[in-house]
C-alpha cells in the first residue's frame, strides 16, 4: 500500500483506555443555539459538520471523548454486499458522502480497496449470484461474481484454491481511530461548538415541546435537539417517556502490527475478516458471532425481537456476564438535578473477547503467508439493533423538536445518509432519500414490519 499513514494506539484516559484520535474540546458550554447534538460519535459530528455548514448555530455535547465507544471501535468496512434491496439506496448515498468526506475535511482513512466474500463451493457462488439478482439496477454496478482464476489473479498468495468470490469494488472501509475525529475538526471550523466531558443529563421541556438540554455543566436552550448517542438512545429518551425499541449487541475485534504484506482491500468468511488499514496493518475480525448481554431489554422486548432472533440465533449467543449486571445496575429514572447514569458510567466497555482476533489471526495467516504476526490490540464495542433490523432516522413525533439517530448496527457504513436524511428534516430541505423506511413510528403506528437482513 502506498503513501501509508500511521494510526494512533489506544490512549489511558480519564474514561478509560480509548481509540481515537485525541480532541479537545471547547472551554465554554454556549447558552442559546439553533441545535443541539447529544452524544459525539460519526453520526453526531456528521450532523454537526453538516447543520454548521448550512448557517445554524450548532453544540454538540459529548460525555466523555468523541468516538469514545462504538464509532471508534467498528471493524471499519464502509460495505453493502449481501445487505438486503431496501438498504441500497442508504450505503450508495453514504459511500457517495463519505468520498465527499475524504476529500474535504481531511483524512478519515477512507479508500475504495474492494471487499471480497470467498466462496468455498458453487452453492456458496450461487447464494452469491442470487442477492447479485435481488440488487440488479439499485446496488453497485460494478459488484460482480469472480470465477476462480480471477480469484487467484487478485488473491495470488492465497493457499485454498476457492470456487469463486464476489468482489465489490466500490466496497473498502475508513479508519475508526481517525475519521470521527476528522470530520469533528471540520465542523467546528464551520463554527460548531464541540464540548467533551460534559453528559447531557435530560432534555428541557415546556408545553410538550422539547426547547433545550439540561447538561451536567448548565441548561442550553435549542430550537431543536437530535439524540445521537445510539447505545443509549433507549435508557436516555425512556427517562421521558420514548420507547426506543433497540437491543445492544457487543462485537470484538483486534488488528495487527503495521506493515504487512497480506491481501489487498477487505475481505473473509464467516470465521474470518480482514480489512486493510492505512498503515499498512489489518483490522482482525469474523462475519458472524457477535455477542447479546442478557439486559432488562432483552426480557422487556423479547416478544418484538423474535423474528430476528429465530433469523440470528445460529450467529448469536446471549450470555449473563459483567455486561449484562451492568445493565441491572443502571437507574431508569433521574431528574436534571441528579448525576445521570452517562455520568456514572461514562463510556461503555463491553467485555473483550479475545478468541476473536486470535482465530481470525491464525486464519488468516494460515490462508495468506504475508499475514503472519501477532495480534497487536484487541477491543471490543457495542452495536444496536431494532426489531426489523434497520436503523432509526427521524423526528420523534411524542415529542416536537426532537430527532433521533439509532439502530446502526452498520453505524460507520450508513452515518453519512443517515445524518443527512435528519439533517434536512431538521432544516425543511428535501432529504436526498426517502426518509419514510427509517421513521421512529413505524414500530408504533400499525406499520407492516419486514425483517431485513
Amino acid at each position: 500500500m502506498a503513501d501509508r499513514i500511521a494510526l494512533p494506539e489506544p490512549r489511558d484516559t480519564p474514561y478509560g483506555r480509548l481509540r481515537a484520535a485525541p480532541f479537545h474540546g471547547d472551554a465554554e458550554l454556549p447558552r442559546e443555539v439553533d441545535v443541539a447534538i447529544i452524544g459525539g460519535g460519526i453520526n453526531g459530528v456528521i450532523a454537526a459538520w453538516i447543520l454548521a455548514g448550512r448557517g445554524l448555530r450548532v453544540l454538540l455535547c459529548e460525555k466523555a471523548e468523541l468516538a469514545c465507544e462504538a464509532s471508534s471501535r467498528a471493524f471499519g468496512w464502509i460495505s453493502e454486499l449481501l445487505l438486503d434491496p431496501i438498504k441500497m439506496p442508504l450505503n450508495l448515498e453514504s459511500k457517495r458522502l463519505w468520498a465527499q468526506l475524504q476529500a474535504e475535511v481531511g483524512e478519515t482513512g477512507y479508500r475504495r480497496n474492494g471487499l471480497a466474500y470467498l466462496a468455498a463451493s458453487q452453492d456458496e457462488l450461487d447464494f452469491y449470484a442470487g442477492w447479485l439478482d435481488s440488487v440488479k439496477g439499485i446496488g453497485s454496478e460494478c459488484t460482480r461474481i469472480l470465477t476462480a482464476g480471477e480469484t487467484r489473479d487478485r488473491f495470488p498468495d492465497a493457499r485454498t484454491a476457492w470456487a469463486g468470490a464476489i468482489l465489490a469494488p466500490s466496497d473498502g472501509g475508513t479508519e475508526p481511530q481517525l475519521s470521527t475525529v476528522a470530520v469533528a475538526r471540520a465542523a467546528r471550523e464551520r463554527g460548531a461548538a464541540i464540548v467533551t466531558g460534559c453528559a447531557v443529563r435530560t432534555l428541557d421541556i415546556a408545553g410538550g415541546q422539547v426547547c433545550g438540554i439540561h447538561t451536567e455543566r448548565g441548561s442550553v436552550r435549542a430550537a431543536k435537539v437530535l439524540f445521537a448517542g445510539n447505545a443509549w438512545s433507549r435508557l436516555f429518551l425512556g427517562n421521558h417517556g420514548v420507547d426506543i425499541p433497540q437491543l445492544m449487541i457487543t462485537m470484538s475485534a483486534g488488528r495487527t502490527q503495521p506493515d504487512l504484506a497480506g491481501p489487498v482491500g477487505c475481505g473473509g468468511v464467516d470465521a474470518w475478516a480482514w480489512r486493510q488499514q492505512v498503515d499498512g496493518g489489518y483490522s482482525l475480525g469474523r462475519l458472524r458471532g457477535q455477542r447479546v448481554p442478557l439486559t432488562r431489554d432483552c426480557i422487556q422486548l423479547f416478544s418484538r425481537f423474535v423474528p430476528l432472533i429465530r433469523a440470528e440465533w445460529a450467529n448469536v449467543s446471549v450470555h449473563m456476564g459483567r455486561d449484562a449486571r451492568a445493565d441491572w445496575r443502571r437507574a431508569r429514572r433521574w431528574s436534571a438535578g441528579e448525576i445521570s447514569p452517562m455520568e456514572r458510567e461514562r463510556v461503555l466497555n463491553p467485555i473483550i473477547d479475545r478468541s476473536v482476533s486470535d482465530t481470525s489471526m491464525a486464519l488468516n495467516a494460515r490462508e495468506f503467508p504475508g499475514m503472519t504476526g501477532t495480534v497487536h490490540e484487541y477491543w471490543s464495542g457495542v452495536l444496536t439493533a431494532t426489531p426489523d433490523n434497520m436503523p432509526i432516522a427521524s423526528a420523534v413525533a411524542k415529542l416536537p423538536g426532537l430527532y433521533l439517530i439509532t439502530g446502526c448496527s452498520y453505524g460507520l457504513t450508513w452515518a453519512p445518509a443517515l445524518a443527512g436524511i435528519v439533517a434536512d428534516l431538521m432544516t425543511g430541505h428535501t432529504p436526498s432519500l426517502d426518509p419514510h423506511p427509517y421513521r421512529l413510528e413505524r414500530f408504533f403506528d400499525g406499520s407492516p414490519l419486514r425483517l431485513t437482513h
